[in-house]
């Protein structure tokens, strides 16, 4: 599931978020429902092009998605995507 028009709507059009999809984690017989929001940022601490104000905004970014989320959300997990390693 792709959430792209919420980062197309943002007044700085950043695009922080490339693209998101929930995932089931399930164990023992519980179901977990995680939010899995990938993005082109440099998540790694100390690394060029690492900026903790712009994670900070797609960690408040997705915090509100999982708000907004029909379904309850238990976890979420942010994924880097292939290019920036």
């Amino acid at each position: 599931m792709s959430d792209d028009t919420q980062s197309e709507a943002r007044a700085d059009n950043d695009r922080c978020v490339l693209t998101s999809w929930h995932e089931w984690e399930v164990e023992d017989g519980v179901r977990r429902i995680i939010l899995c929001v990938q993005t082109g940022l440099e998540l790694r601490s100390g690394y060029p092009g690492f900026d903790q104000t712009k994670l900070d905004g797609l960690l408040a970014d997705a915090t509100d998605m999982m708000r907004t989320s029909a379904s309850p959300i238990d976890a979420l997990r942010i994924v880097p995507s292939h290019g920036g390693y």
